[in-house]
Order: C-alpha cells, then structure tokens, then sequence
C-alpha cells in the first residue's frame, strides 16, 4: 500500500522525500547512505594511493602484458570508481529513477577490480576479504530491494569464473604460474573452489540484505502522525485508509483516519471533509464515537484520530453470527437513537447510516455498547456555507441504506433521513437481509423510491414482535412525514415493545465471553518516543478549534 504508507510517515529533508511514499523514503535514504559510502570509498581509497606514492608496495605481482594497467587494480583505480560514482549520484537528485542501478553499478565495478587485479596480477592470492567487504558493506549499510543484492552476488560469482578463464587461457605468464602448482587441472579446481566460496559469501550476504529490507518496511508502519504511532492498517473504503495507533507519551489505543478523495476536486473534497469531521468532533454523546484530532499529513491529505473500538460492526454481527434476536435489536437500536438525538438536535445528520457503521465494543463491564462511526460524511442542515460545499455532484451514503428524498436530491434531507437509514439497519438485523436485495444499484435506489418492503416476518426464521415490526415498516415509509418524527419519539416507540426477556448486560456479556470477540489489540504498551523527541518542529498538525476562523465564519467549529 505505497500511498497509504507514504501519508502517514513523518516528513524528511532528503532529495527524494516530498511525496512521502515508502519508495521515495527509501530512496532518500539510499541515495544518503551511498553518497556517505562513496565519499568514505574515496576517501580511503586516496590514502592508500598517497601511502604507496610514498611507500612502493613489496607485494609480488605477476609480471604479463597486463602490467602496464596493473595501476588500476590498487586504490586509485577504486578512487577513480568510488569519485564516479559519487559524481553520478549528485547527478540524478532530481530523477531518483537510475539512482539504485548507479550504486549497483559502482559496487559492482569496484567488486569486478577486487577479482581482476587478483587474477591478473596476485594469482597465488585470495579476493575473498575484499569482496566480503564490498557485499556486506552494501548488504547492511545500502536500504535497497534485496534483488540489487542478489545481482551483486551473481555478479561476483560469474566475473570470478570469466576472470580466471579468459585471463589463463589468454595470459601465457598466468599458464606458467598454473603449470608449476599442477597445471590446468590445479587452476580449474581453484577456480571451482573460487566461484563456490564467493557465491557463498554473496548469498549470505544477500540473506542479509533481505531481512534488514523486510525489517525496514515493518518499521515503516510504526510511523508517527502528529502525536500518535501509527502501526498497521484495519481498513480501507473509497476515501482513506483506517490505521491502528498508539498515542506517543499516554498510549492510548486510538484509530486513526487518512482520507484519500480522488479527482479534480479534491481540495474542494478535503476542505469539506475537514470542515465536517471538526463539526461532528462537537459531538459528546457517549454512544458517538469520539474524534481526538483532526490534522494534515506531510502531502496535504486530511487525518483525523478517534477512539479505537475492539469489537464488531452489525455487518460483521450479521453476516458472522446471523439475525440479531428483537430483544437484542432494541438494545442496540435505543443506543443508536441517542447518538442520533444529539446529533439532530444540533442540526447534523449522518447521511450514511448502515450496518458497518454502527458498532459494537465493550466499555468498561458493559457489553454490547454502541458507537455510531463515520460522522465524516455529516451535513449542517441549516447552514449557507454547508449547502453549498455540499454542491459537487455526488450522492452522499449507502445505496441500501439509502433515504428517497436523499435519491432525488432534496435540499430539504434532515434528520428523518437518518431514521429511514435505521429502519433499514434494523430490517437487516431481523432478517439477515436488506430491505430491497437486488444486485445492482440502480435498481435499489429505484426501490427506495417507489417499492414498499416485504414485512420483516415474511422474510425472517425468527418471531418478531408486531410491535417491532411495525416500527420497521414506519421508518422505511417513502414520505418522510410517515415516519416518526425524530430519533426520541423512536426510542419511546421501540421501549414500549412487549417483549417476553430484554436484552440483559449477563446475557450480553455471556455472548461476548462464548465468541471471544475482543483481545487482537491488547491494551498494555511501550512508548516508542520520548517526551523529549516529541517536537513540534516538523509534526503535521491542526488546530482543532480556531476562534479566528469562527469569527471569520460567523459559526460554530
């Protein structure tokens, strides 16, 4: 997930890092770790040349035809490759597309000089240290794909075997070295032994290479955002990821929301998520889930922090365990009311009610809580400025779960919008089903509009009340002026149910024990950063509350 990974990664001042994905973090991080390794290459190289100007070296070499290059076997021939190759890596700053095929490249030269100089000139020799050296110095030190490693090693492998061919069956000096230790058999078994010892060395060292690559990318997902480690993704929709985090000094479990708009419009997108989420944080009702944060991340996309729920959406609960007996559908149903009447009251509606956004979690020893999810979508009814950020074409919500006037586009949605989605939440927890099933959505929506429902009993394996049904049927009425007025006058409605047994926190808190629904995240932690490092400097953030804006605006945030 490139784009997700990228969103949520802390800010980083390298050439490559503006657009904040994985790839471009790690070719930040390539091209300054090569340019410290080229320079520490050069650096070294250019004392060792100065030392033998000064000190001649008493190392035997072979005396060929090749002896007049023999120079570009010692350091400065690596000088000449590690000050190219650092040339090379200033030259693509600006396009990081060739920077990892330039450090192969300069790695695998300077591996190629370490064999050839052995082989022409110091046959009676070893190259092992030296190409020991060069692969597992960029094994550990170079944050590339581990495939670069393993072409290095088979680089290695095959430039030894070539090398000692071509040069003893071109080089008549090299023919007497062999010749006086066994002749071409003793050279052909060096050679064997060679090749397997340096393939060896290149695997183990292209192991290496892949671990610290994959330990990399898990270290990537513990990214921090604004005051919260990010650990892993929980979910994904068609406008952002959900990411599981941690606060960084409390450790608070927390989830954490980056929404990806696509389009043309995606700044007028943003700015109306932005404005929407800061309206529904107002929001205190303890069945409403809790928003902590909103901010922005290193490329401008919108994320905002919220309580972490363990637990399972209705969806879930359905599609899991089948339909939800009517005692326990008035349990959550009440609960969802109160989320709803707070809301309402403040002019805000939800605009997608559905199953997946109602879920159950425990808090404390209560079982089977409810929290009302994604008030990101919410709309302030009677407000300019809402109606008119509100204008870009789109059809807010679920099309299953979807209210009649919200399909013809009425200006005029409120509140009992928000019931018509509940009934039809309701309908799928009695019956397993939506109200209307068809496959496409088209038809659906036509439903919505001019299909009345099948009674929840028809449909149904389980006894339900009248009552109850009838409550169902009045809140997927086409007109809104059929349906109960507001989420209160529901909640009475649905407490006057006559019911043999209610819904008790026993019973619920037994159904939570049985299925073993809660424990994936547990609560007990470390904190990944010091009080100390949690600066301010480079964190994206947010105020969340801005009197100046409000008074800009003349309204509430």
């Amino acid at each position: 997930m490139p784009e997700a990974e990228g969103t949520i990664q802390r800010a980083i001042s390298g050439p490559f890092s503006a657009s904040g994905s994985f790839e471009a973090e790690q070719l930040d991080l390539l091209w300054r770790r090569c340019r410290l390794l080229f320079l520490t290459g050069v650096a070294v190289a250019a004392v060792a040349a100065a030392v033998l100007l000064v000190v001649p070296s008493t190392d035997p070499a072979l005396a060929s035809s090749l002896s007049g290059i023999k120079w570009l076997s010692g350091p400065l021939g690596h000088l000449i490759l590690f000050g190219l190759g650092l040339a090379l890596l200033y030259a693509v700053r600006a396009s990081p597309r060739y920077l990892p095929a330039i450090v192969y490249a300069t790695i695998a030269a300077n591996v190629v000089l370490v064999i050839f100089g052995q082989a022409a000139f110091r046959p009676a020799t070893h190259p092992y240290f030296g190409v020991s050296l060069l692969l597992f110095l960029s094994a550990a030190f170079i944050p590339w794909r581990p495939g670069y490693q393993w072409a290095l090693a088979a680089t290695a492998a095959v430039w030894f075997l070539l090398s000692q061919g071509i040069l003893f069956w071109t080089l008549p000096e090299l023919q007497a070295f062999w010749a006086e230790r066994g002749g071409a058999e003793a050279a052909r078994n060096y050679t064997v032994w060679g090749v397997t010892k340096i393939a060896i060395i290149g695997g183990a060292a292209a192991l290496v290479s892949k671990k610290l690559y994959s330990l990399t990318k898990t270290a990537h997902r513990a990214k921090r955002l604004g005051n919260y480690l990010i650990h892993e993704e929980i979910g994904k929709g068609g406008m952002g990821q959900v990411f599981y985090a941690r606060h960084s000094l409390i450790c608070r479990p927390t989830a954490v929301k980056v929404m990806h708009p696509n389009g043309r419009d995606r700044g007028t997108a943003l700015a109306r998520f932005e404005r929407e989420i800061k309206l529904s944080a107002t929001l205190t009702h303890p069945n409403t889930i809790t928003i902590y944060e909103v901010g922005r991340t290193p490329d401008h996309s919108l994320y905002y922090a919220m309580e972490y729920l363990e637990g399972l959406d209705l969806q879930q609960l359905v599609d899991q365990y089948g339909p939800v007996s009517p005692a326990r559908t008035i349990h959550i149903l009440k609960q969802v009311c109160g989320s709803l009447e707070e809301a309402h009251s403040r002019d805000i509606i939800h605009r997608d009610i559905k199953p997946s956004n109602i879920f159950l979690t425990r808090r404390g020893l209560l079982y089977d809580y409810v929290k009302v999810l994604d008030f990101g979508l919410a709309k302030q009814i009677a407000t300019e400025e809402s109606s008119a950020i509100s204008k870009t074409g789109m059809l807010f919500g679920t099309p299953r779960y979807i209210a009649p006037e919200t399909v013809y586009g009425n200006e005029q949605v409120d509140g009992r919008a928000d019931l018509y989605c509940l009934g039809g939440v309701a309908y799928w927890m009695l019956t397993g089903q939506p109200p209307f099933p068809s496959e496409s959505s088209v038809e659906v929506l036509i439903d919505h509009v001019k299909t009345c429902p099948k009674r929840p009993s028809e449909v149904s394996e389980l006894a339900i009340p009248s009552e109850l049904e009838d409550i169902v049927m009045r809140l997927l009425e086409k007109k809104p002026g059929d349906r109960y007025q507001t989420a209160r006058q529901l909640e009475d409605a649905l407490a006057a149910v006559p019911l043999d047994e209610v819904w008790s926190r026993d019973q619920a808190e037994d159904w939570w024990t049985l299925h073993g629904i809660l424990g994936e995240h547990p609560h007990d932690c470390e904190c990944f950063f010091p009080a100390d490092e949690l600066d301010t400097e480079d964190r994206p953030s947010l105020v969340l509350h801005d009197p100046s804006d409000e008074a800009a605006s003349g309204e509430p945030d």
